[in-house]
């Protein structure tokens, strides 16, 4: 993952622009360790680059400069191309450069596959455009001074940048903005993916950025997949009490084909998401050494998501590889003040717990691998000198939920801990994360709620009427359930995967979602909620259903089986006393 910055001095204060950069320079090196470079255009904009080295057979050297063009890329463009041995950054610069209308960039950067964030400049039109992928998987913050300068910073990360107005870029569509407009009061423009998109953009930004009328790329959108002839409500009113759920519903050829697809597809998403990177660890990459060290780890809790992710990538890491499973836990808060002797800290949270018994049904499994079980154990003085720094990366984020997760996933990534009670440190460069199954499959509880409280407000049927009563009842049960998945998913770019995206690739590590893979996502939507999970069989069964019975069909009896634990609470980094969408007083405190 690498670090990328834009700087526009619109009144001509380059010094400014120079205060910014070092201001988050550190966070931006972090993110992309093999190389950096900085690069004025006109004394007017200031472009910055650290790359980590993924694809293409060298290292692409960022910014890259043409005399058309000044590009910026972070992210992975999983795209057939005839030049496996190119970097998907010079790639895209081709695909840029053959680009003769502003028509033709827009459908280009709606269609690339894979997570990206993106900053250009095109010459000849003097204009700077920018963009992240349509899934919001990649972090692009947008700041401006409101001083009347009209000075704008576009960067991964902003670090201690002092704007008064700083928010993560929403992933609505291609923006741009007019060097020669720089300081006006709304400079920015909008060529939303689709009209829909528009609907999203928040109250916030409507101030500083114009929506203009673009093509419609309605039709080069992923196909839609036909309807699938099953609900899962039909299918258990036939069923009886005593017989084993998942083996019953996977006999029905319509549900069985769902799961074989689904799979199919997750297994491709997590075989790119493997193989295209480098052939060499965190250790060896200078010396460009093909080494058998771990170059993939799977943040892991033992839930049914990530524990699908690794069962697939035994099948495509080659087996002489490690694979590092890298599961975390928090000191618990003392609220007597009590210091607690670190020998004597317990860290047998729920999710190292979890992670135990799964990581043995793995190797029951899969017993040729070497599995690199990582207990990252955090105490409460390591997590308080390591708060600032997790501070800068969750901002322009502050809850309470965020400093949570974002401390979590710092530390995951960081990969430093104990494997069979020695130390040890992982020297993978990608990190595996099962975001996004819970809002695609119906994971959390407030989905189960929301079906319970739309079945229960309906009135109980009357003699006679007893059985259409109730089937209508389910169908707005689930119609209730099926907004709430809505909401989520609209909710996502915005609530996780930018922060996650920061945090992560911090430590010098790039996430993949292989969730979020634009085949798969489109499979999973198009599914009906009563096609996706059955809320009334509880936790542990209905939840996510359709994907605990792919994790049955691999062979995971015990796994698909296992209760949906939040991250911040299976790990234990959370106080379930406090209020997740509260502004975090640390966070806000360490800022000020």
């Amino acid at each position: 993952m690498c670090g990328i910055f834009c700087y526009i001095c619109s009144d001509d204060n380059i010094s400014a622009a120079d205060q910014a950069l070092q201001s988050c320079q550190a966070l931006l090196a972090n993110r992309g360790p093999n190389h950096s470079v900085r690069l004025w255009y006109d004394s007017k904009v200031l472009f910055h680059g650290s790359v980590l080295w993924h694809q293409g057979k060298t290292l692409c050297k960022q910014p890259i400069e043409t005399d058309q063009t000044v590009l910026l890329f972070n992210g992975d463009i999983f795209e057939n191309r005839e030049n496996t041995t190119q970097s998907d950054t010079f790639w895209l610069l081709q695909r840029i450069e053959s680009c003769e209308t502003q028509d033709d960039l827009h459908r280009l950067f709606a269609n690339l596959r894979g997570p990206f964030s993106v900053i250009f400049f095109r010459k000849q039109e003097n204009r700077i455009y920018f963009a992240r992928d349509r899934v919001g998987r990649n972090s692009l913050i947008l700041g401006r001074a409101q001083n009347g300068s009209g000075n704008t910073f576009i960067s991964s990360v902003c670090g201690n940048i002092a704007y008064e107005f700083v928010h993560e870029l929403p992933p609505l569509g291609l923006y741009y903005i007019d060097l020669d407009c720089a300081a006006d009061p709304a400079p920015f423009r909008l060529l939303p993916w689709t009209e829909s998109d528009c609907s999203h953009m928040e109250q916030l930004f409507a101030s500083v950025v114009k929506i203009e009328p673009s093509i419609s790329l309605e039709d080069t959108l992923p196909e839609s997949v036909e309807q699938h002839n099953f609900d899962f409500h039909t299918l258990l009113a036939k069923s009886t009490l005593d017989e084993n759920v998942f083996e019953y519903l996977c006999n029905f050829p319509e549900v069985n084909k769902i799961c074989n697809r689904l799979i199919a597809i997750l297994r491709e998403s997590i075989r790119e998401r493997i193989q295209t990177t480098t052939m060499s660890c965190k250790e060896c990459l200078e010396t460009n050494f093909q080494c058998d060290h771990p170059k993939i780890g799977i943040l892991f809790s033992g839930g049914i998501d990530c524990t699908i992710l690794a069962l697939i990538a035994d099948d495509i890491i080659p087996t002489q590889t490690p694979i590092d499973l890298m599961n975390v836990a928090f000191e618990k808060v003392n609220r007597s003040g009590e210091k607690c002797e670190p020998s004597k800290i317990d860290y047998n949270v729920p999710d190292r717990l979890t992670g135990r018994a799964t990581v043995q049904e793995l190797i029951s499994l899969r017993p040729n691998r070497k599995w690199n079980f990582i207990e990252i154990n955090v105490s409460r003085s390591e997590l308080s000198e390591h708060r600032k720094t997790i501070s800068d990366l969750v901002f322009p984020l502050q809850n309470v939920l965020d400093e949570s997760l974002g401390a979590a996933l710092w530390f995951a990534s960081k990969g430093i801990g104990l494997k069979n009670g020695q130390s040890f440190t992982s020297t993978s460069r990608v990190l595996l994360l099962g975001s996004g199954a819970d809002e695609l499959f119906g994971g959390y509880t407030r989905h189960k709620a929301a079906f319970e409280k739309c079945l229960r407000s309906n009135d109980k049927p009357l003699p006679g009427e007893a059985k259409t009563l109730e089937d209508t009842q389910f169908q707005q049960a689930f119609q209730a359930l099926q907004d709430e998945l809505e909401a989520d998913w609209s909710r996502l770019p915005s609530r996780n995967l930018a922060r996650d995206d920061r945090v992560i690739s911090d430590n010098g590590v790039t996430p993949r979602t292989p969730y979020l893979q634009e085949d798969f996502i489109s499979l999973v939507r198009s599914l009906k909620a009563s096609q996706r999970c059955y809320p009334p069989l509880g936790p542990g069964l209905g939840d996510k259903l359709v994907l605990r019975l792919c994790a049955y069909k691999l062979g995971l009896v015990q796994a698909s089986c296992l209760r949906k634990r939040a991250l911040q609470f299976g790990s234990r980094i959370a106080d379930r006393k406090q209020n997740a969408s509260d502004r975090s007083s640390y966070l806000q405190g360490v800022r000020d």
